[in-house]
């Protein structure tokens, strides 16, 4: 399904979010972990146990049941990132120093938001809506730095949409679940060196007499493309008087994406067989797994300490392959598969909180996390210079009245020093050495209406 078929207002929500999405993800890899404000202020220690609002049905459905009365949230965070890329070594495929800067400033900022709606149905069950955007990425290079063949801007752009049920069993134990349909558009372009391309599937003694030198017939290449996906969510929730443990699940999504190529200045050497030309495109990609073990404790009246592990299965992200529409592998004419290897792994992610409330009025919180990235120094690319980061994080929350509450979040992420890039592109053989240098700071503010 593509969006131009969606309902008006669909669209109109699809576009307004998509708008927002930020210049860089803030969890591993791509993954948005910034689905409440609240839980940016303890690093969303606990976000699967705590079930204070209507946030918890992304984190954990089950938390539904904790709810009182009616509520609605609506929030987002702003994601400001800096990321700047120091070369050692840039050499196209025979050799010669690649010309070019070292594109800039990679990150963009931009706020991914979220809207909750709760109500409870009877005493057991409580229905909950959510609309997020649970993955996200955009980074932008100056068009003629040095890795301009490689990637100069890469987008994701998600909008998931999250009905669920909580179902109160007895006192101590609740379920939760929620469908997941999750709209998703990628759109990546870089620059072909025609002239490399030229040496690779005729020669370079013909190449030069076309005048298709290396780093001397430059082209333009975007691909983009959209489609639909289907998951789920399930969750469980104990509680005694002081404890609650929450244990949550989120499936892999399955994404085909279909959507449209484009080239420009394409020598007719390749037009003519039918390569390098506008035509349909088509990929697949996973979201990955997740698993949530979360626990949030009240010392007293006063304090509440959270911790959260959570398990993420990046390991169904093995490549991006991009299948053009003219391709016939039985005769192998027209436009073969682009196909960039990504092999990331699993990982982990840690964290703490604490939360003071002050009175009545006023919340304090504070957290400390730990979150691996899924890229190595080996499959790093420059579309996604991904590295482990920590975070520290602070947050309040103000009783404005005995229905509005605002909530306020900041976060510093200390990303790794020195974050390698050794790259060998897959499609124009070039070399690329060097590092990256990259810090991030995220503000959260959000309303929570109860009726």
């Amino acid at each position: 399904m593509r969006i131009k078929k969606l309902p008006v207002l669909s669209r109109v929500i699809m576009t307004a979010m998509a708008a927002m999405v930020p210049g860089v993800t803030m969890a591993a890899g791509f993954q948005l972990t910034e689905q409440s404000v609240t839980g940016l202020g303890r690093a969303f220690a606990g976000s699967a146990a705590i079930a204070e609002d209507a946030t918890t049905i992304f984190f954990n459905p089950a938390g539904l049941t904790e709810l009182e009365g009616t509520e609605l949230m609506l929030g987002a965070s702003v994601i400001i990132l800096g990321a700047d890329f120091d070369r050692e070594v840039a050499v196209d495929a025979t050799g010669q120093p690649l010309t070019g800067g070292e594109g800039g400033d990679v990150g963009k900022p931009g706020a991914p938001p979220f809207l909750y709606f709760a109500r409870p149905i009877n005493d057991e069950w409580t229905f909950g809506l959510g609309v997020n955007a649970p993955f996200g990425l955009s980074t932008d290079y100056d068009p003629d730095w040095v890795g301009r063949y490689q990637g100069v801007y890469s987008n994701v752009t998600t909008l998931n949409l999250n009905p669920s049920l909580g179902w109160k069993i007895n006192d101590n134990w609740s379920l939760g679940f929620g469908l997941n349909a999750m709209h998703m558009r990628v759109k990546l372009t870089n620059i072909v060196d025609y002239g490399i391309v030229c040496y690779n599937f005729v020669n370079p003694v013909t190449c030069n007499g076309l005048g298709l030198n290396p780093q001397q017939h430059d082209g333009y290449a975007e691909i983009e493309g959209d489609s639909w996906g289907f998951g789920f969510n399930v969750g469980v929730l104990w509680k005694n008087d002081a404890t609650r443990i929450g244990l949550h699940y989120r499936s892999e999504i399955d994404h085909d994406l279909e959507g449209d190529a484009r080239f420009e200045n394409a020598p007719a050497v390749f037009t003519a067989t039918h390569r390098f030309i506008n035509q349909g495109i088509q990929a697949d990609f996973t979201t990955p797994q997740t698993l949530s073990l979360s626990v949030a404790h009240d010392i007293n009246e006063q304090f509440t300490i959270s911790g959260d592990v959570t398990w993420t299965g990046w390991d169904s992200f093995e490549e991006i392959r991009v299948n053009f529409d003219n391709y016939d592998p039985e005769t192998g004419s027209g436009q073969p598969p682009t196909v960039q290897p990504e092999n990331w792994k699993n990982v982990m992610r840690y964290s703490l909180g604490l939360d003071w409330r002050y009175d009545p009025k006023w919340t304090f919180r504070a957290g400390l996390a730990y979150d691996e990235t899924p890229v190595s120094d080996e499959t790093r690319t420059p579309r996604l210079p991904d590295a482990d980061r920590t975070w520290l994080a602070l947050g309040a929350s103000w009783q404005a009245s005995e229905n509005l509450r605002m909530d306020f979040g900041y976060a510093h992420l200390f990303l790794d020093d020195d974050i390698v890039l050794n790259e060998v592109g897959a499609s124009m053989q070039d070399t690329l050495i060097g590092t990256y240098e990259a810090s991030a700071d995220i503000f959260g503010a959000a309303l929570r209406y109860q009726f």
